[in-house]
């Protein structure tokens, strides 16, 4: 009943009620699903098959397909408006883009990225120090003598007015 195209609603974790597109079966009963995530909030991640529930739509897509291509096959299949998802704007799908190319290009090493600071910054020549001559031994500078502030006039303090309270009448 799962296979790569299926259309599926999440029942557990943080994405639970949400759909999802199943991309590929894994082993050990696993699936990989994406949303997308401009599409639906659903990340692309390995989720277990306990975890979805298959719906009876389908959209064509190939294993693996990235979020621009599940986009597409979601807007031929009219599932926006079968399943009542909201169709991402322009500006989503870029962003969703742009992080699908980052994440697909990986991390950097760190061997590499200080390679790149490397090529980024010339190295500038050493300044030569010229020989300096020994300044002279000055004496000691005098302590400057501490100079005395004005002190602050007192506050007169306001006299508090005590209170007293009257004792509540006993009840018989």
């Amino acid at each position: 009943m799962i296979e790569v195209g299926r259309i599926c609603m999440k029942t557990a974790g943080r994405e639970a009620g949400r759909f999802c597109v199943v991309l590929d079966v894994l082993e050990d009963g696993f699936v990989l699903v994406t949303g997308p995530k401009a599409a639906t909030t659903v990340k692309r991640r390995k989720c277990s098959i306990h975890h979805v529930e298959p719906t009876p739509e389908t959209v064509k897509i190939k294993k693996n397909a990235t979020d621009h291509e599940v986009l597409s096959a979601y807007k031929a299949a009219g599932i926006y408006k079968k399943l009542e998802v909201k169709e991402p704007s322009a500006k989503d799908v870029e962003k969703a883009a742009a992080a699908e190319k980052k994440r697909a290009t990986g991390p950097k090493p760190k061997s590499q990225k200080a390679e790149e600071k490397a090529e980024e910054k010339p190295k500038e020549a050493p300044i030569e120090k010229k020989a300096e001559k020994p300044e002279p031994k000055k004496a000691k500078a005098e302590k400057p003598k501490a100079v005395k502030k004005p002190a602050a006039k007192p506050v007169a303090k306001k006299p508090v007015k005590k209170t007293t309270k009257k004792a509540a009448p006993k009840k018989k």
